[in-house]
């Protein structure tokens, strides 16, 4: 199936490791919130994004790699691509969440409802994620890249 969307292994690669720091930062936000003493295991919005994060990581890095970056790994280049996909990653999520809260939990018996809801949920985990979750991911993902595309370039050696 790789072959059909023209995908390398380099491009799954760094995908797979998106996902999975985003499966890491998912447990580590559950595990703070049960700390803090709320359970966000209550909310199935919430829930479902925390399940939702690793694949849409996964599924925007692959993206992003097949795309933006060279054939020649160079870890620069993966630093910004990662920070990059980080980046886009929270921006589908909290358009995803948004669908979903609207879906679950609305209220709104018109379309015009539902659209007004969905905007402030987006607009909601927009904010949210662009004060507190982005500037803990964009690090993270900058730093996944930069490692991803060392061992590449090492491995070709």
């Amino acid at each position: 199936m790789s072959d059909y969307f023209g995908l390398s292994q380099r491009d799954v690669g760094a995908g797979v490791a998106a996902g999975g720091s985003a499966l890491l930062a998912a447990v580590l936000f559950l595990l703070w919130n049960v700390v803090q003493g709320s359970s966000p295991l209550r909310s199935p919005v919430l829930l479902l994004a925390m399940t939702i994060t690793p694949v849409v990581a996964l599924t925007v890095a692959t993206t992003v790699w097949r795309v933006v970056m060279p054939d020649e790994p160079k870890p620069v280049y993966g630093a910004l691509a990662g920070a990059f996909a980080a980046a886009v990653s929270i921006s589908v999520l909290a358009a995803l969440v948004g669908l979903l809260a609207v879906i679950t939990e609305s209220s709104a018996g018109t379309l015009g409802g539902l659209v007004s809801e969905f905007r402030s949920f987006v607009a909601f985990f927009v904010v949210y994620g662009g004060f507190v979750t982005l500037p803990v991911v964009v690090p993270i993902g900058a730093a996944v890249g930069y490692v991803y595309e060392r061992y590449a370039a090492r491995r070709l050696d």
